[in-house]
């Protein structure tokens, strides 16, 4: 089923919006789908996946089921945890709170857990150590909290996976839905644009008298392009709002769709001062997948959900296709 949908793409991201999104179940179908048509895959995670049950709120999820031959890149604490026979290909010096990431190959079928490198150049040493050992593809599991994923020196393109469990509201989720589709859909920009360095990474810090200053002069001379680099937060967006007009002929760049941790709000009317935003390196976003039913146990309507994502969607001026795996 989504199979077409990744042709070409080496490295996969899954992104799941919240927990119990259902992307355990995307990747599931996603590894059927490759493994018979006999691609050695390779597997890791950015966080911990393939759990039998959900660590926060106790419920029952679906666990990762991998062929002989797969590849998978894991912390060591959870080899044991998983019922596959295996053989140890690397020890990466990679550590993470629950050992070492270890690379192995299944030497036959059974389920695994997945925990895995939260740094970017980690992701990316694990990711090529995967290839090294002869995948064909990589699958990269995640959350939309770990930003990382999204960008595009990691991941070929990526699956946003979106479920009831992200708010009671099923209005609420489709429209969020369309927004993280939207900064993973910016457009590419091929010139270099004027630059200036925001030294602000994380939401909440105040930029200095330095980079405001830079700030000014660069938005005075009227040019075109502005590029922020580092991490675009809601106060980097409060510090530009205060121009107002001034940024009225003014394309922001961010690096690429990671840096972006702007909420919608921040993000709407940065796009009503300036003439919108662009990135120096896309994303492809393959696909979004939905998952109607909630582990706090306020499901939604399934074809509702679906109906109202790929509205959002495409009132958002975004053509992505929208499943329902396990109502495939």
């Amino acid at each position: 089923m989504l199979y077409p949908y990744i042709s070409g793409v080496r490295t996969l991201s899954v992104i799941g919006m919240c927990k119990n999104a259902g992307k355990t179940t995307v990747l599931n179908s996603l590894i059927s789908e490759c493994e018979a048509r006999g691609e050695i895959l390779g597997l890791t995670s950015i966080g911990r996946d393939g759990e039998r049950s959900d660590l926060v709120t106790n419920t029952k999820k679906p666990e990762i089921f991998v062929r002989a031959g797969a590849i998978v890149a894991t912390a060591e604490d959870l080899l044991r945890e998983g019922d596959i026979s295996m053989e140890i290909l690397d020890s990466t010096g990679v550590p993470t709170p629950m050992g070492e990431i270890i690379i192995v190959r299944a030497t036959a079928s059974g389920f695994v857990q997945i925990g895995g490198a939260s740094i970017t150049a980690h992701q990316r040493l694990i990711r090529d150590k995967l290839f090294a050992f002869g995948c064909d593809r990589v699958f990269i599991d995640g959350a939309i909290s770990r930003k990382s994923l999204g960008n595009p020196s990691l991941a070929d393109a990526s699956i946003l996976s979106s479920g009831a469990s992200y708010d009671p509201s099923v209005a609420r989720t489709a429209e969020d839905t369309a927004y993280y589709a939207r900064l993973f859909s910016l457009p590419q920009v091929g010139m270099e644009p004027t630059c200036l360095r925001f030294t602000a990474e994380s939401e909440g810090e105040r930029f200095g008298s330095d980079e405001l200053d830079g700030l000014a002069k660069v938005i005075r001379s009227g040019a075109s392009k502005l590029m922020l680099r580092g991490a675009v937060t809601d106060s980097t967006a409060k510090a530009l709002l205060a121009y107002g007009k001034l940024l009225g002929n003014t394309t922001l760049i961010a690096e690429d769709a990671s840096r972006l941790l702007l909420k919608p709000d921040s993000f709407e009317k940065l796009l009503r001062f300036t003439k919108g935003f662009g990135v120096l390196k896309g994303t492809r976003l393959a696909a979004v997948t939905v998952n109607p039913f909630s582990a706090y146990g306020l499901h939604y309507d399934k074809n509702e959900f679906k109906e109202r994502v790929e509205s959002a969607l495409q009132a958002a001026g975004l053509d992505i296709p929208v499943f329902d795996v396990k109502d495939a």
